[in-house]
């Protein structure tokens, strides 16, 4: 193939390439990451009667993850509140050690033995429902059992729902970036999140944007009863989203904030760690569509690799200047809307010209994630479930 050949091809994807991204920087609310919220001590909260609060937390298997992240539950100033522990089938001790520390506390802290879902739900769903069903609060918390709390994180986190007039508030949690694949993966999960449904749209009445992020949700009863509670999304795989949008149809308000209140403690060391908690909702997220898989596999290897492609190109002899500063410019702007989120984790602000690299990862991780479907598997908390041929999915 002649070098004007391989010029005109590298310049016809270019030119997209740099189109899209051009249209991501003018458009600063899916990048910028302004919405974050931070639990404070305010004593001058004027909230009058503060609304009884249950904390469901569905755990399997999680031995390892409770005694960093119970004492943070327990040390909570919240008074009218109790926790409800759901031990979803573990085999490792959970629920021993759950109802040993709580022992051991004054708050009131119940553990439940989950039992396997019905037809039609997911395996966690069905571990909060049935925490749902035993609590008694005007106000649910849903976390998860790897997330810690910074002190009070419940009291501002209700302040926050009450005066904003919310009937669901959420938080992203700050992941855990320590090792390699983490630090190249974590933040780009969270950049291409924020792409998809910019926080700043999720808060916004008039925006059909909504989205949650599972490990930190305070909803209120009243609100989750409306939509018919956990039963109206039973068989959802990305189940936060389900739930954001299913509150913001009915027409209550919805926020989602970055957070460092929140933390999860789960590892990501290896890359099969962010591997698999990738390709567990990716294809969902695509609504199981193989035309839209790969209408998505081919775009984003367009968005990411043509302007690598351009500027290798230049090096080789075999683009023109011209397709080579395209390159040049779109990369620079991949990593100008890539930024903040760096900021926002602290890590090195070179790591924003890797995007492309981290974008080609994704792209391996959403083919496997169809792959999963295609062979009927899927992994929650170490549980590997099948498809099965009525089409819902069970343990």
């Amino acid at each position: 193939m002649s070098s004007a050949m391989v010029n005109l091809i590298l310049l016809s994807v270019c030119i997209p390439s740099a189109i899209i991204w051009l249209i991501i920087l003018l458009l600063p609310v899916r990048w910028r990451m302004s919405e974050r919220w931070e639990a404070i001590n305010d004593p001058h909260t004027s909230i009058s009667g503060w609304p009884s609060l249950s904390v469901i937390v569905p755990a399997r298997n999680e031995r390892a993850s409770l005694p960093l992240t119970l004492p943070s539950w327990l040390e909570q100033d919240y008074h009218a509140s109790e926790i409800v522990i759901i031990d979803d089938q573990s085999n490792d001790g959970t629920a021993k050690y759950a109802s040993d520390s709580a022992a051991r506390s004054n708050r009131m802290v119940r553990i439940l033995d989950g039992s396997t879902p019905p037809p039609g739900w997911t395996g966690k769903l069905w571990a909060l429902e049935q925490g749902v069903r035993s609590s008694s609060g005007e106000w649910l918390l849903f976390t998860d059992a790897d997330i810690l709390h910074r002190p009070n994180l419940w009291r501002g986190l209700m302040a926050k729902a009450l005066t904003e007039q919310r009937a669901m508030v959420s938080l992203m949690a700050l992941l855990d970036t320590t090792g390699i694949w983490a630090r190249l993966l974590i933040p780009a999960f969270v950049y291409f999140f924020h792409l998809l449904y910019p926080f700043g749209k999720v808060k916004d009445p008039h925006s059909s944007i909504s989205a949650a992020a599972g490990g930190c949700i305070l909803i209120s009863r009243h609100a989750l009863d409306k939509i018919g509670g956990i039963a109206g999304y039973c068989n959802a795989w990305i189940d936060d989203i389900a739930l954001a949008k299913q509150i913001k149809r009915a027409g209550f308000s919805v926020s989602l904030a970055l957070t460092r209140s929140a933390i999860s403690i789960r590892p990501y060391r290896q890359l099969q760690d962010v591997w698999r908690m990738v390709a567990r909702t990716a294809f969902s997220q695509l609504r199981r569509s193989w035309l839209s898989l790969m209408g998505t596999v081919l775009g984003l290897t367009v968005i990411f690799l043509a302007p690598v492609g351009g500027i290798f190109g230049f090096f080789t002899g075999a683009v023109s200047s011209w397709t080579a500063i395209l390159s040049c410019v779109t990369l620079l702007i991949m990593a100008a809307t890539y930024t903040p989120t760096l900021r926002f984790f602290n890590l090195g602000l070179y790591r924003a010209f890797i995007l492309p690299f981290t974008g080609a990862l994704y792209v391996a991780m959403t083919i496997s994630s169809a792959i999963n479907h295609l062979l009927g598997q899927y992994e929650w908390r170490g549980a590997r479930t099948e498809t099965v041929t009525n089409g819902h999915d069970k343990k």
